[in-house]
């Protein structure tokens, strides 16, 4: 291979190779595209510096493709990578960003390194070397997808792939990243598929952002390290918060220190999709903004910003990794959601979207109408009066921009209110719903007709996210993890200030942390949201009697169903605190059984099932789904490992349930099916608990309740008690 030196062959290598300028500032690489490929002269400088390698969806011909992808959206996180050569070739690094050891002097970490190389992803012969660059071929590096970065490709494809069709589509140099618009084709299961991916290759800061350590107290996104101390020696978890780098510009440092408020070096600026109707593009701003009262308060202004696509400069592109954008997504699919790509090396934001689909408004409006039409005239119309349309689009927005903020949910928040407080007008006016955006409280389902409650939203922003806020971004001339969890310890006796995270079962583990739920008193909660579900049915027809239609929901936002499935929810949303503690499971065993024996049939009235049809078989689905909950393996783990001989204990729970159920010697309908899988869902649990570490603890119970239900079905025989006792093994 020939080296080249000389100062005209190098110009005539240049000049081969143009410069893409963006603004007056130098290309980060050199690209030429010809028959034989895509060439890319890479300078020496940036070889061993950090890049992050990302793509994301353009277009699509479908979102109807195996991992359901819209345009704007992306799969996987950006992978760390790092370039390295030698005479023959350029190699693509795979850092780990998992693993430290940053004591490199230690006389032990050679032996640490030899266990920690790290490994090469790819490899390309150089096709010419200068002083100062090297060149390659990256045309199938480019062209072709790259498995665990590109959202089509190996088990994410959605077809075989039609080479043919693959090719750059165009190519963008800026001063820190590389920008290729690639088309895909594919064969596809029922029709043909085509897409365009956006690649990004993006040049990390060559200093990483100080990272700030997580805290378990307060729910930011992290990414999880392992640090290995030669001292000890032993390997500590110590994860980095996701955060953007706010800091005061070096000369506004002191000031910031002094307390006084500055503008960040480096704003987040989000762009918004023009796409969005005029009203929502104004409440989308509202959101966006409303986190600029967090930052105040930690001496930060103008930390948000917030343009429409049409105010961008001219270099705007939305696809560009640079740029936080606020994307409209024209479905059926009611969702919203906020994402953010980091720096893996230190947790820095580096960029971050939301995409809201159209749809999202018809679901914002479903829970504002099931939720507050009892008491609320305005949400009794299935079009919602312009300033309440705004309201919930802003609260949807400044939810997801928490999220990409690196906020997380917490579902424990809702919990610190007073179930009595969200009655009160003066109460809810002041502290919303929650005291965080980022929970699922919704609207105020517990206040009732009477009470005078008008503000029925979460709050702009509560006091968690603004406290949250501190914790993550309060500027340190010197980052001390003590400082920080000191803030934390400040607050810990302070229920509004508590966060709760929500681990993957059909049950959560504490009851406290749920989505949708609000107050701190379960079953009263439930109570009012129940009562005013009922209100609805009841006052349905008298709202629309000036129409001429059989069915009241026609034009209303939610159906019949749909107030169906917020009653069951009202019920599910009691299960988990059964084994709580013994006065809140006495409660909440009385309240279900109340409702699973009767508390339905408001959603069953003749005057219901005429425009409804008739309701049975999916109230029977519905309570089948609530009695295997109740006495399903979590409840009965959950009460027999904190049982005490004097409190509620699960053979007490078995007791009383059979109580409720085996009582009327005429069941109908829905208590035989409540009796059949009420003895099921026990039969079932028996046979499972070989697989529970706790089943010696509740097992024994189980099998003695079932014999003596059996005796008693015995002594009172009929053909259903000898249907039942038959179901008993």
């Amino acid at each position: 291979m020939m080296r080249i030196a000389n100062n005209k062959l190098r110009l005539l290598l240049l000049l081969l190779f143009p410069t893409l300028l963006w603004g007056n500032s130098a290309p980060m690489f050199h690209i030429r595209q010809n028959t034989k490929g895509c060439f890319v002269e890479i300078p020496k400088r940036l070889i061993n510096r950090d890049f992050l390698l990302a793509a994301r969806v353009m277009t699509v011909s479908s979102p109807n493709n195996k991992v359901k992808l819209y345009a704007g959206q992306r799969l996987y996180d950006p992978v760390w990578i790092r370039l390295k050569y030698d005479k023959e070739q350029l190699y693509l690094l795979r850092p780990d960003s998992k693993n430290l050891c940053e004591d490199t002097t230690h006389l032990s970490y050679p032996a640490y390194a030899r266990n920690a190389i790290t490994p090469i992803a790819e490899s390309w012969k150089i096709e010419q070397e200068t002083d100062s660059s090297i060149v390659v071929n990256w045309s199938k590096f480019l062209s072709e997808p790259i498995e665990g970065v590109d959202p089509f490709g190996g088990k994410t494809s959605p077809g075989r792939s039609l080479p043919q069709l693959n090719k750059i589509l165009q190519v963008d140099v800026h001063e820190k990243n590389l920008e290729v618009s690639v088309q895909y084709g594919f064969e596809g299961t029922t029709q043909p598929f085509l897409t365009t991916i956006r690649k990004s290759l993006l040049l990390l800061p060559e200093q990483p952002m100080q990272p700030r350590i997580h805290d378990a107290r307060v729910g930011y996104d992290n990414i999880p390290k392992r640090k290995f101390n030669f001292d000890t020696p032993s390997i500590a978890a110590e994860n980095y918060i996701t955060r953007f780098r706010i800091v005061p510009s070096p000369k506004d440092v002191r000031s910031y220190l002094q307390g006084k408020q500055v503008k960040p070096q480096q704003p987040i600026v989000f762009y918004i999709d023009d796409a969005f109707p005029p009203l929502w593009k104004k409440a989308i701003r509202k959101g966006i903004l409303d986190w600029n009262k967090a930052f105040e308060e930690i001496g930060f202004k103008e930390v948000m910003q917030a343009k429409t696509y049409a105010e961008a400069g001219p270099e705007f592109d939305p696809n560009d990794i640079r740029f936080n954008c606020f994307r409209y997504v024209v479905s059926d699919f009611p969702n919203a959601m906020g994402k953010h790509w980091v720096d893996p090396r230190s947790g820095e934001i580096l960029q971050a979207d939301v995409l809201f689909h159209s749809n999202v408004i018809a679901l914002l409006r479903k829970w504002y109408f099931l939720q507050t039409s009892a008491y609320h005239p305005a949400a009794r119309t299935k079009t919602l009066p312009d300033d309440i349309t705004a309201q919930l689009i802003r609260y949807a927005a400044a939810h997801e921009i928490g999220h990409c903020l690196g906020l997380e949910h917490n579902f424990k928040a809702s919990y610190a209110y007073n179930t009595e407080d969200l009655r009160r007008p003066e109460f809810t006016e002041r502290y919303g719903t929650t005291p965080s955006i980022m929970d699922y409280a919704r609207f105020n389902y517990v206040a009732q007709p009477g009470d005078g409650v008008r503000y029925v939203l979460p709050p702009l922003l509560g006091v968690y996210d603004r406290y949250a806020i501190r914790i993550g971004y309060a500027y340190l001339s010197r980052e001390n993890t003590r400082t920080v969890a000191g803030w934390i310890d400040e607050k810990q006796n302070d229920p509004m200030y508590h966060c709760g995270r929500m681990a993957p079962s059909t049950i959560p583990t504490d009851p406290t942390v749920q989505t949708s739920d609000l107050g701190n008193d379960p079953v009263a909660s439930a109570t009012y949201g129940i009562r005013n579900l009922q209100q609805i049915l009841t006052q349905l027809p008298e709202w629309n009697k000036k129409r001429l239609t059989d069915n009241p929901f026609e034009e209303m936002p939610a159906t019949y169903t749909d107030l169906q499935q917020a009653y069951f929810d009202h019920l599910e949303r009691v299960i988990p605190f059964i084994g709580f503690s013994d006065e809140v499971s006495g409660k909440a065993v009385e309240f279900l059984w109340k409702e699973l024996l009767g508390g339905y049939n408001f959603l069953r009235t003749d005057a219901v099932c005429k425009y409804a049809g008739n309701p049975t078989e999916a109230i029977i689905k519905a309570q089948k789904t609530i009695i295997e909950k109740m006495f399903g393996r979590i409840i009965a783990e959950r009460i027999s490992s904190n049982e005490t001989p004097a409190g509620f204990t699960y053979a007490h729970y078995l007791e009383v349930s059979a109580n409720y159920l085996f009582t009327d010697k005429t069941p109908d309908i829905f208590t035989r099916h409540l009796q059949e899988s009420y003895l099921q869902t026990l039969q079932s649990l028996l046979t499972e608990a070989r697989t529970s570490s706790f089943s010696v603890l509740f097992s024994p119970t189980v099998s003695e309740h079932l014999t003596r239900i059996r005796e008693q079905l015995t002594t009172n025989p009929s053909t259903w008690n000898n249907y039942l006792k038959n179901k008993i093994q």
